[in-house]
């Protein structure tokens, strides 16, 4: 935006205009220039390059003083810095974006140039000249973090992902893309005999979430209401105002040790009836700004049809008949067209905001935009058949073995990563319910390895052994991941043992660091059949 100019006298510089313009070059530029000597300290640098370090360290004009070497002015990156002059000191000149410099507290960028200063053809110094290019770099980050959360919840809604997990990522997303202390989310369904299911940011304390679930309960089901056109605003002293509120007594207990003082609550929202809010926790009179009220809305809108897509979810999987099968389908293609316009706005945003930032086609953000305009496009092709074709009815008609043939098949069609099933071709007959709950588990163990572990191949393997157990694989040549770690974002495993444990089979992770995963689940036939 435009700022008012900044004006200053300027006494001349000689008769000599290279002279003068040297002077005004050095001097005035918005560029920071520092001089050094082959020893790697600071011999003159100008007015700019002194106003970087007394903005980000804080420092007196004294800490940039002739003589000062240079990790004593930057201490902690020597290795990179050291890198850029040993170019500059064999005679080379070195240019790069970007160049990250951490201090304390954050991390800073900066585009670079390092040039060499010749006398009698020798290398006598170096001169380093720098740009600001922080609040490039952060803006670009920031775009790509949000980018990335419609994506993840786009992939949940494909991949059949547990509504817990989606409403834990919303919470992160907002934590890492706003200036947000907290937040927290709760969903219902417009079915009341059944709970509402919340998720809190671990830093609201333990057993918020629960707090919020009993609030929903006092407070009644007033919110099955139409929603009108709403805004992103601010409740100002929330906490103390929330004494005054009988049905909030669940949330007296956190109130003394809070780190929040006012919210934002942001209404999840399909076709009018809210399904749930997304709560938003700020420090006493932080604001959020425009882009971040914009975002947050788009956010709670994509994250009400991920809720409204988890009931049909549900609903499909308690009504086993073909007609209702085929009512829910089309429920369903309904509920995900309005999840491909909202993300199709969020596409288009983002467009506009690397057509702004000039950014190139093939740079990381601009290919994340175009990955997830492509998930668009292809989840209503295959959403009913991923949803209603390959869960229950293939399980029903063909057998456990055929269901994730067909769930490889549309998969690797559309993450471009080739998933391999190895299953004999004769139907093992096991019950229905033990047979849903195998095909759940594989399902999540491939989203698993889809989403989580950057896997370039997923080898699924479905036989009966020896021992006359039927065992099933999913194998992954992903990053792996350490199972002594506690991992609180990635629900899927604790959700895979409940189901191994519900049918009496038991299930194996194996998994290090740079190896992959492998997930065996052991089901015993005896009395099954």
């Amino acid at each position: 935006m435009p700022t008012q100019p900044h004006v200053e006298a300027m006494a001349p510089v000689g008769d000599q205009i290279d002279a003068q313009l040297l002077a005004l070059f050095f001097d005035r530029t918005p560029m920071g220039i520092g001089v050094f000597g082959t020893d790697m300290r600071l011999q003159r640098c100008n007015k700019t390059w002194v106003g970087f370090y007394e903005h980000y360290l804080g420092v007196p004009p004294a800490y940039t003083a002739p003589g000062r070497h240079i990790f004593e002015l930057i201490p902690g990156n020597e290795e990179s810095v050291q890198e850029l002059f040993d170019h500059a000191l064999a005679g080379e000149v070195v240019r790069q974006a970007a160049h990250r410099i951490d201090i304390p507290g954050r991390a800073t960028y900066w585009d670079v140039l390092f040039a060499p200063l010749f006398a009698d053809g020798k290398v006598v110094g170096v001169v380093d000249i720098i740009t600001d290019a922080t609040d490039r770099v952060t803006s670009t980050q920031l775009l790509e973090a949000r980018i990335e959360t419609f994506s993840q919840i786009a992939t949940g809604m494909s991949v059949d992902q547990p509504l817990a997990a989606t409403l834990a990522e919303v919470v992160a997303a907002v934590r890492q893309t706003t200036g947000a202390l907290a937040c927290s989310v709760i969903s219902w369904e417009e079915d009341t005999s059944r709970p509402a299911t919340a998720y809190a940011d671990p830093i609201l304390g333990e057993g918020f979430a629960a707090c919020l679930e009993e609030i929903w309960v006092r407070r009644g089901f007033e919110r099955l209401e139409p929603v009108p056109e709403y805004d992103v605003t601010i409740r100002r002293d929330f906490a103390t105002q929330a004494t005054a509120d009988p049905a909030l007594e669940p949330l007296f207990p956190f109130l003394p040790d809070r780190i929040w003082h006012d919210v934002s609550i942001i209404p999840l929202v399909v076709s009018g009836v809210q399904v749930g809010e997304v709560v938003v926790y700020l420090a006493a009179g932080q604001d959020l700004t425009a882009d971040e009220r914009a975002y947050l809305r788009s956010l709670a809108d994509q994250t009400a049809v991920a809720v409204r897509n988890s009931t049909m979810f549900r609903t499909a999987e308690q009504n086993a008949t073909l007609v209702e099968r085929h009512r829910l389908a089309r429920d369903l293609h309904d509920s995900v067209s309005q999840a491909l316009f909202s993300m199709t706005l969020h596409v288009r945003t983002a467009q506009r905001h690397l057509e702004a930032a000039g950014l190139a086609a093939d740079h990381p953000v601009a290919v994340e935009v175009d990955q997830l305009q492509g998930l668009t496009q292809a989840a209503l092709a295959e959403m009913r058949a991923l949803i209603f074709e390959l869960r229950p009815g293939a399980l029903e008609e063909e057998g456990l073995a055929q269901a994730l043939v067909k769930q490889a098949t549309a998969l690797t069609a559309r993450e471009q990563i080739p998933i391999h099933v190895d299953a004999p071709p004769q139907r093992v007959v096991i019950p229905a319910a033990v047979e849903e709950h195998l095909y759940r588990i594989a399902l999540e163990a491939l989203h698993n390895a889809i989403k989580h572990a950057g896997a370039m191949r997923i080898d699924v393997t479905l036989e009966t052994t020896v021992d006359g157990a039927l065992r099933v694989t999913v194998l992954d040549d992903g990053r792996g991941f350490d199972l002594g770690v506690a991992h609180p974002g990635h629900l899927g495993l604790g959700t895979m043992r409940d189901r191994a444990q519900s049918i009496g089979a038991r299930l194996e992770v194996t998994s290090a660091p740079g190896q992959g995963t492998l997930v065996t689940v052991d089901l015993q036939l005896t009395d099954r059949t």
